[in-house]
């Protein structure tokens, strides 16, 4: 891009070097103008009318436009209130993270001549994950463009207040229309007693604060890092992150440990439910994330959860999944097992249906049951009743148990496929005989609404037969208890969906080896 103050002053012998092009050049279409502005220092008490006739006539000459060329000339007052104004513009812009932190306080100017002095206190956290000489030099650059001046610019640690050190309000305001459910508590981790109720995830994607939330907690890391200045400089801290999930959607979690909770962090086990309060802010890469203040173990009560978590005119969904917290589970293992990659980098549906016959062709759905294995822990579920548009034969009931008077007010199948697909996007299909038998119906179903799975499909019944497990035939019953598991309710979808994600998650288990 053309320099067009270097340009003025290689004509004019470096006259009018105290000048500097103020943002970029403005063109207006609609009355066709260009309108440039330059900044002037405060050492100047004003430009002539010549030298500004002089300037605006090279100007024109030189850029050729075929409209009006306007030059303004701006001095640039270096007053502290508007270059303050400017640095907390410029943290909204360029460094949102960094908002939820700062205030007015943080912020001392000193001003002398041309010469200005910027420093900008952080708490300790903050400081010791940012780049100090990169967050100069953006702040630096900024403020250059905006006037002309001599920046010195210190960042600072702040070392008297700790984030996690300031508690949050007991008790929050309810907003009108909040939809919200119903938890009970079992016990405090982080911080004191969380009131009222939580909100759906879903409704909360914008940055907003004291925000009450509840699922189940995965993927927790914990990074380390050191104090770099200040009274407790040296210190080892440790930042926890999470995601945690509802029925509604997920979130990413960000937590900056106290001393006093980090051992209870460090124990909290991934697929547990957990009750939060914190803020929704901005990391300091610009994602939304939900800065937890306080936390606990919970229990989900599933009955009081409503289902009106969608906005009006937003598709409503005829199945709501339900999250399986840990505690409430069956203990598939004295100890937690051990699982290849497959299972922990990997979202997984396991899936069974049942039918009013063996055809699909001519068959039709009658019931979808299905888990969700996250992170090596079964998650959600999935479980509905389908409306056929023909009555189920007495034969089929009879295995079943599924009759003509349990579905007479099921949804029908064209909405269930749709919750399904929605259910597993993203995610790897898996049953049992799933590729011989139950994917021919979802394929069938999804067609008629104009859906398509394009999801990765894993037989569970060809992973036994791969396996070294020796069976006398490979019926999912005579597998599980084969591995010492228990199928209970046969031929209800749900029951088998869960019986099979077992199975696959113990195909997937680490053996031990035997140190000889």
């Amino acid at each position: 891009m053309i320099d067009i103050v270097e340009k003025l002053n290689s004509k004019f012998d470096d006259k009018f070097n105290y000048l500097k092009l103020l943002n970029s050049i403005v063109l207006n279409e609609n009355n066709k103008c260009c309108t440039i502005t330059f900044l002037y220092p405060i050492t100047i008490e004003e430009i002539s009318k010549e030298d500004k006739a002089l300037i605006t006539q090279f100007i024109t000459e030189f850029l050729a436009l075929k409209c009006d060329v306007k030059i303004k000339f701006k001095k640039s007052f270096l007053d502290k209130r508007l270059i303050l104004n400017d640095i907390i513009e410029f943290f909204k812009t360029n460094k949102p993270a960094l908002i939820p932190y700062l205030n007015e306080e943080n912020f001392s100017i000193n001003q002398e001549q041309l010469n200005v002095k910027i420093n900008i206190l952080l708490n300790q956290d903050v400081y010791s994950l940012i780049d100090e000489q990169g967050l100069k030099n953006e702040l630096m650059k900024y403020l250059n463009s905006l006037y002309i001046a001599n920046f010195e610019i210190i960042i600072e640690e702040n070392d008297e207040v700790l984030p996690d050190e300031i508690d949050a309000p007991d008790i929050i305001t309810l907003p009108v229309g909040t939809n919200r459910y119903n938890v009970q508590i079992i016990k405090k981790v982080v911080g004191g007693e969380i009131l009222p109720k939580p909100e759906y995830i879903k409704n909360n994607k914008t940055l907003k604060q004291s925000v009450i939330l509840a699922g189940i907690l995965n993927n927790k890391k914990q990074k380390s890092y050191t104090l770099k200045r200040g009274a407790r400089a040296g210190e080892e801290r440790s930042l926890f992150t999470f995601s945690l999930k509802d029925i509604s959607g997920n979130i990413d979690c960000i937590y900056f440990a106290a001393k006093t909770y980090l051992k209870d962090m460090e124990a909290l086990s991934e697929g547990t439910f957990v009750l939060c309060l914190g803020d929704i802010v901005k990391d300091l890469y610009g994602k939304v994330v939900y800065r937890i203040k306080k936390l606990s173990l919970a229990n989900m009560l599933a009955e009081d959860i409503s289902k009106e978590i969608y906005k009006e005119g937003e598709y409503k969904p005829v199945v709501i999944p339900t999250i399986i917290p840990r505690n409430t589970q069956e203990n598939l293992f004295d100890t937690k097992p051990q699982y290849d990659s497959f299972i922990l980098n990997n979202e997984i549906v396991v899936f069974d249906i049942e039918t009013t016959g063996l055809d699909p062709d001519i068959c039709e759905i009658t019931e979808i049951g299905a888990v969700k294995i996250s992170h090596g822990e079964i998650i959600e579920q999935f479980s509905s009743l389908v409306k056929p548009n023909s009555s189920i034969p007495l034969e089929v009931q009879n295995l079943t148990n599924i009759t003509n008077e349990m579905v007479a007010d099921a949804p029908k199948i064209e909405s269930v496929i749709r919750d399904f697909y929605n259910w597993t996007n993203g995610c790897i299909l898996s049953g049992y005989n799933v590729v011989g038998f139950d994917m021919k119906f979802i394929i069938k179903a999804a067609n008629k609404v104009g859906l398509k799975f394009v999801n990765e499909v894993i037989d569970t019944m060809i992973l036994v037969k791969q396996s070294t497990l020796r069976v006398s035939n490979y019926k999912l019953s005579t597998v599980v208890k084969a591995l010492n598991m228990t199928l209970t309710g046969a031929h209800r979808a749900y029951n088998d969906a869960y019986a099979t994600a077992k199975v696959l998650m113990e195909m997937h288990k680490v053996k031990k080896v035997e140190n000889k």
